[in-house]
């Protein structure tokens, strides 16, 4: 683990020691780096000959407090190899030290108010910014001064008044590697993730990384034509750099025909998985099966050492989930759920209100989806193959329930009825009402006999609430005091299938943190296994053991 120094302080106007921990966090759950936070300038004039592999700089004033030592110090060790992160205000810190402003590469001029402005990302093949979108933040958009982008590698700017303002660049200052993100000072900035990323990976690259050779080669498990789930995933796959769609296999040679028309570039097209399994530059699989065939052929895949994608659900069982997370572990491989609606637009929404604080903490969430209707004859109406009602819309709803409430679970109530189409033999409803550790409470319905419903979401917190009914939301808030309604319109993009796989190509690259972890979906097949066993009995039951 590799040591890295935090150096903060000025005054207050600047969060820099608050940012700090907010740093050091991200780093620790990234499990690469240790950091150390000091307001100790004199920390400066010690670097050479240290323990730290990168110093990060989040300082305001401190006009001539670089005294020559601490300049000393700190220049030599970024010549020497050692790598530096400026934040912020790091080009509004150590007047005095022309040096200083030399190595970092530039000076702060001025700011307009802090607004809402978008971070074009220009250089797109950059350790720091490979798979990153534009974004926006709410933030101080800093001006610089003596900057030369022909000293520099410029990664992100913006624009004011006609005129680009760089926002993050690096450069090489001797044997070292210099970052500077000209964002930083609101709390808004460092919640936002694609900032927090660029925080990682300039930390990531200042000391040393780059941008690996290699190409995660996938291989998709299923090209069943429903929803073209199998050309969508190789879609997304191929879109996403650093990855690259080489194999399907289906047991039906018809499906694999298909494959073979609207996929005509793939290195194998199988009948066997054995037969794709065998090829010995695949890496991963895309496991795209009817439910019941998650575990099985998910495990045989592990067996195999190659990565897991598996679509939703995650399997049926929490045995079976089990099985399939200790052998994982137990290779080295990386096991996720296609979870891709954690980054539809009504959800995110309803994440960054809540975040925001206008309805106050969350006691009580009502979602789900109801009407009347025959199920159709397929598998997922057949309880063998999926498992039941609750496993196809209920893995999206209740992990979204979940990643809303930050709790363990301590209950959970199931309902659970065949009444009408006895044709087919999933339940004709299904219900899970949850209760946490903070106290607060969940209530899932999905149903085929509900001739009438009610919203989509119902969120309710101690200041509002937030409804939606599959379209535009709406906020009822009484954070400022008094009531407040509004009607707030889902304007970002739903379906979020690119965010996840960048997610999945930035750890298997770039030992990034996978979003999607196997135990989450663990605990999605946990509340449903749970509410199963509670409509049998009757009784609320305890979620099975790691699950709650």
């Amino acid at each position: 683990m590799q040591k890295i120094l935090y150096v903060f302080g000025g005054p207050e106007f600047h969060p820099t020691e608050a940012s700090g921990k907010m740093l050091k966090e991200i780093l620790a759950s990234d499990g690469r780096y240790e950091l150390e936070m000091t307001p100790d300038l004199d920390a400066l004039a010690a670097l050479p000959g240290g323990a730290y592999a990168a110093v990060v700089v989040y300082t305001t004033g401190f006009d001539n407090e670089l005294t020559p030592a601490r300049e000393k110090g700190l220049l030599d060790f970024v010549s020497g190899g050692g790598g530096f992160v400026g934040i912020h205000s790091a080009t509004s810190s150590f007047h005095g030290s022309r040096a200083y402003f030399d190595m970092i590469g530039a000076e702060f001029l001025t700011h307009p108010e802090q607004h809402e402005f978008k971070i074009e990302i220009v250089k797109k093949d950059h350790y720091l910014t490979t798979r990153m979108p534009d974004f926006s933040l709410y933030d101080e958009m800093y001006h610089l001064q003596g900057y030369d982008p022909a000293r520099v590698t410029l990664l992100a700017q913006t624009m004011w008044q006609g005129k680009t303002v760089p926002m993050a660049y690096t450069r090489d200052y001797g044997k070292g590697r210099v970052v500077y993100l000209a964002n930083g000072h609101t709390a808004q900035t460092w919640k936002h993730p694609e900032f927090r990323k660029l925080l990682l990976r300039a930390v990531t690259w200042s000391v040393g990384a780059d941008i690996p050779a290699k190409t995660v080669r996938c291989g998709l498990l299923g090209y069943g034509p429903a929803f073209n789930m199998g050309k969508g995933h190789a879609g997304w796959i191929n879109a996403t750099p650093g990855m690259q769609t080489i194999a399907v296999c289906d047991a039906s040679p018809a499906r694999v025909e298909a494959a073979r028309s609207e996929l005509p570039d793939l290195q194998g097209y199988f009948t066997s998985l054995d037969e794709m399994l065998a090829m010995p530059d695949l890496d991963l699989i895309v496991n795209i099966l009817p439910h019941n065939l998650h575990a099985p052929m998910t495990m045989r895949c592990l067996q195999a050492g190659k990565h897991v994608v598996q679509e939703k659900p995650f399997c049926i069982t929490v045995a079976e989930a089990n099985e399939m997370i200790t052998l994982a572990h137990s290779k080295g491989l990386m096991l996720s759920l296609f979870h891709n609606r954690r980054w539809d637009g009504d959800y995110l929404t309803i994440r960054s209100l809540i975040d925001k604080g206008l309805i106050g903490e969350v006691f009580h969430i009502e979602c789900g989806q109801a009407g009347y209707g025959h199920p159709g004859f397929w598998w997922r109406s057949d309880k063998t193959v999926s498992g039941g009602v609750m496993h196809d819309w209920g893995a999206h709803f209740i992990d979204w329930m979940l990643n809303l409430v930050p709790a363990k679970i301590t209950q959970v109530t199931g309902n659970f009825q065949k009444r009408v189409w006895n044709s087919v033999t999933n339940e004709d409803f299904g219900q899970v009402y949850i209760r946490f550790a903070n106290g607060c409470t969940a209530d899932y319905i999905t149903s085929n006999i509900s001739a009438s419903s009610r919203p989509q979401w119902r969120i309710n917190g101690t200041l509002g609430s937030i409804e939606r009914n599959w379209g535009d939301l709406t906020l009822v808030s009484y954070a400022n005091g008094f009531r407040q309604e509004s009607v707030i319109k889902v304007t970002l993009p739903g379906y979020g299938s690119t965010e996840y796989y960048r997610n999945v190509a930035d750890h298997l690259l770039f030992g990034e943190e996978l979003i999607v972890k196997p135990e989450q979906a663990r605990r999605v097949i946990g509340v449903i296994e749970a509410g199963q066993i509670s409509s049998q009995k009757g009784v609320s039951v305890p979620p099975p053991e790691g699950c709650e």
